[in-house]
């Protein structure tokens, strides 16, 4: 039994924690504008490096592949930002939120190639 108020405590303090640490909407937009502002400086630097090991006609198919994921990435977040936040003050958060983490994971798919093709 003397579980349960501790328990509950805890629950209540960590619901708290983010009230203590507020912000308004307009500085977490900023944050997530910022957010993937830098995930977008990694993803050209690594796109970069992966263009510098492949061939002519790789690098031909790398850059079509990027278009197309540029579109994707984007219209994705024009959707899920539409779907979550239509004409909410969190439509940009959301927006730059889905362009962020689609970033990173670019990123992450680009490293892997790279490191497939160190292992050759």
């Amino acid at each position: 039994m003397k579980c349960l108020p501790l328990l509950s405590a805890g629950f209540i303090a960590m619901a708290l924690v983010p009230v203590c640490r507020a912000q308004s909407q307009q500085e977490m937009n900023a944050q997530a504008a910022e957010a993937f502002k830098k995930a977008d400086k990694e993803l050209n630097e690594v796109y970069a490096k992966v263009i510098g090991v492949l061939d002519d006609e790789a690098k031909e198919r790398l850059k079509k592949s990027q278009r197309a994921w540029v579109a994707f990435r984007d219209a994705e977040a024009e959707f899920r930002a539409d779907a979550e936040a239509r004409g909410g003050s969190m439509w940009p958060l959301v927006h730059e939120g889905v362009r962020g983490k689609l970033t990173k994971d670019r990123v992450a798919a680009l490293r892997e190639y790279l490191i497939e093709e160190r292992e050759k």
